[in-house]
């Protein structure tokens, strides 16, 4: 018999409680290949931090441990994975925090100190079965293989931004066929390349089942960030492990490559080759495959484990004290509440359970009339258009015979045109759209000039080509990239590691990362405002209960110390700090906690001006407490590009869209939104020609 262990840890439910789970028969008593007992994890060993570590016993550490530095993460957390299972077994760890999904799979893995060490074992994996298949998989660390998506591309070869876009010159710029291998380096021995080279027919099935077929000998530093993605799974498929760790798979996939990429998925782990655990964030599609969840707080703490539908119950039955939990008056509300209502109403949203207080088309009942960056529904307000800041005529973009942007006709004012034709002007919120490779990081490479072919195809920059022309200097790269805010998995992959947090926002007056800024005492004040605005995000050692004023913090952390989420705020902020003309954000915003992203949209709009409050009616955008406001949101002279494929991650601001085509299948798609997407599944469907789909 199973149980789902629940804890309600905020004000209004303290108590514990347990839910029963569903017999599962079982044609076999095989060993699990996880087994978790009442164990506690941490990254460092409790004991290092206390002050006589010699004269404290092991048993006391977990209350000498510094909650702050080294927190206990999943205590007492019992958990077995079957090795087979009848039915099939398949499991995910849900939670809004990205940190502690990732430290889950890195529990299972072994990668995390277990206290006490026999808590967790991996009985499976000492099996005869094991040692006759391959004795390397005896090791958790050989046999239960991990695949994370942060900071993906820099797997992929280049040292700037341009290597993706030019054309395969040197040896190291391998292809997707030596990439799956693992043979990247120069003049491999016939040894490494017969070790390394996978089963003819395996690596055949791996290529089609992922749809990487038409890009097996090309360099895979061409390859499109969804494309990336499906690459990397593959590698990991081919070093044949027992378990496959994939930590937020789906996550800058658009709709139909994220179902194809499931149905892979869920043949493999119905097979048991291999079997897969995935982590996902509330927002995301489960999968209807999955059948037992994990789901834990942004604490650390295990608060359901078992069968989906009983976990789902379990926070269904959360959501709903919640909703009945939140205090009369508009005071502030226990942190546990505001997430447990979060992760309530992205599933009920989604459908996963009914619950009252969300309406058919995804805007909650709760009364709210604006977007969590303070839009209203239908948002009325005149934009102020002023003159072009990027202009396109026709621009196509080919490596070769193939085509990567702009192979169609275009229809423009009533007659075809070949190629793209696009216009941007100032005050302008644009939403760039479309599948997985159809080419949206290719068209904001033109725009930023790090695409070699800005200097061939059709395209000017502030009104100006790169090209000069008689009695007109063409426009030079630091002058275009000094007027623009630019935020990507590109620009995160190559981003500096050890410069400092306070560095990294400095860098944003500066022609590269490394590069002295130049600032002004405005720039250091903007500086100053927005780590004291996001201090509880960006500080290693932020403790709500004794903030500090000092930002000393800045200086002495480093960008490659901080979370994956927290390095997303800084480039996001580095993008946006000085207003630049343009701001430019691709994907800025996947990876970001939850509630740290809807902070950075409304930054992003209002700036220091308003604050987002989580009322008893939901979030709600309200007037700050700053008196003088020194870093403004958007402004009439400032344009805006956002690629995303979340509805939650567009922001409210943004107006028109344009949806990108899949290669061969017709002209791009334009539209415009007469309010913020996040308030209206229409809008949303619109862009992907859903109209009758939720």
């Amino acid at each position: 018999m199973q149980r789902v262990v629940a804890r309600r840890s905020f004000a209004a439910a303290r108590c514990a409680r347990l839910y029963p789970s569903r017999r599962l028969s079982s044609t076999t008593t095989a060993a699990p290949i996880i087994r978790i007992t009442n164990g506690t994890f941490y990254r460092q060993h409790p004991a290092t931090l206390s002050s006589s570590p010699s004269s404290t016993p092991l048993s006391q550490t977990h209350d000498t441990a510094s909650s702050q530095t080294n927190p206990p993460l999943f205590p007492d957390l019992t958990l077995s994975l079957p090795s087979h299972a009848t039915p099939n077994q398949h499991w995910a760890i849900l939670s809004p925090s990205s940190t502690i999904r990732t430290a889950f799979l890195q529990v299972l893995r072994g990668q995390l100190i277990c206290i006490p060490p026999t808590s967790r074992s991996f009985p499976h994996l000492l099996s005869e079965e094991i040692t006759s298949k391959n004795p390397d998989l005896r090791f958790p660390e050989r046999a239960i293989e991990y695949v994370g998506f942060d900071v993906e591309r820099k797997d992929f070869g280049g040292a700037y931004l341009s290597a993706r876009y030019e054309s395969r010159v040197e040896e190291t710029d391998f292809t997707l066929e030596r990439y799956l291998t693992g043979i990247v380096g120069l003049n491999p021995g016939e040894e490494v390349i017969r070790e390394k080279t996978p089963d003819h027919e395996v690596m055949q099935r791996v290529v089609k089942d992922l749809e990487l077929e038409r890009f097996f000998e090309k360099p895979v530093s061409t390859l499109s960030n969804g494309q990336s993605r499906r690459a990397r799974i593959g590698k990991a498929l081919l070093t044949r492990p027992e378990v496959l760790c994939l930590d937020a798979p789906f996550i800058g996939l658009d709709p139909f490559v994220s179902q194809h990429i499931s149905k892979v998925l869920h043949r493999l782990a119905e097979a048991n080759s291999p079997r897969i655990v995935l982590s996902l964030r509330p927002q995301d599609v489960i999968p209807e495959w999955i059948t037992h969840i994990v789901y834990a707080g942004e604490d650390g703490k295990v608060d359901a484990l078992g069968p989906k539908d009983e976990v789902f119950r379990y926070l269904q039955e959360q959501y709903q004290t919640a909703e009945r939990s939140v205090p009369a008056n508009d005071g502030d509300l226990d942190p546990k509440l505001v997430e447990i209502r979060e992760v309530g109403r992205h599933l009920s949203e989604r459908g996963d359970f009914e619950a009252n207080g969300i309406e058919e088309d995804g805007e909650s009942s709760n009364g709210t009339a604006l977007s969590r960056d303070g839009y209203e529904k239908f948002d009325t307000t005149p934009a102020t258009i002023g003159e072009p800041v990027v202009q396109i005529d026709g621009a196509r973009v080919k490596y070769g015979s193939n085509s990567v942007l702009g192979d169609w006709q275009q229809t423009v004012d009533g007659s075809p045109k070949d190629g793209l034709w696009w216009n941007v002007h100032r005050g302008q919120r644009w939403g760039v759209f479309g599948a997985n490779g159809s080419g949206k990081t290719t068209l904001l490479s033109l725009v930023t000039s790090d695409h070699p072919q800005t200097y061939s195809v059709p395209i000017r920059i502030f009104q100006r080509s790169r090209l000069p022309s008689p009695g007109v200097p063409g426009i030079t790269i630091f002058d275009i990239q000094s007027r623009m805010g630019h935020a990507s998995p590109e620009v995160h992959a190559l981003f500096p590691k050890r410069l400092t947090i306070k560095s990294t926002l400095e860098s944003a007056w500066s022609d590269t990362p490394i590069t002295n800024p130049k600032l002004t005492p405005e720039a250091s004040a903007r500086i100053e405002a927005s780590l004291r605005w996001f201090a509880s995000e960006l500080n290693p050692n932020h403790d709500d209960s004794h903030p500090s004023s000092s930002l000393d913090w800045a200086s002495n952390s480093t960008f490659g110390e901080v979370s994956f989420s927290a390095q997303r705020v800084l480039l996001f902020l580095r993008a946006t700090i000085r207003n630049p003309e343009i701001v430019i954000l691709d994907e800025a915003f996947s990876g970001m906690d939850d509630l740290v992203r809807d902070k950075c949209l409304l930054f992003l709009s209002k700036g220091e001006s308003m604050a987002l409050h989580y009322s008893p009616t939901g979030p709600k955008p309200v007037k700050s407490d700053v008196e003088s406001p020194v870093v403004p949101g958007l402004q009439d002279h400032q344009a805006l590009l956002c690629v995303s494929h979340s509805r939650q991650e567009v922001p409210g601001c943004v107006r028109e869209w344009i949806c990108l085509p899949e290669p061969g299948s017709g002209e791009p798609r334009f539209g415009r939104f007469d309010g913020p997407v996040e308030l209206s599944y229409k809008r949303w469907n619109e862009i992907w020609n859903w109209p009758e789909q939720k």
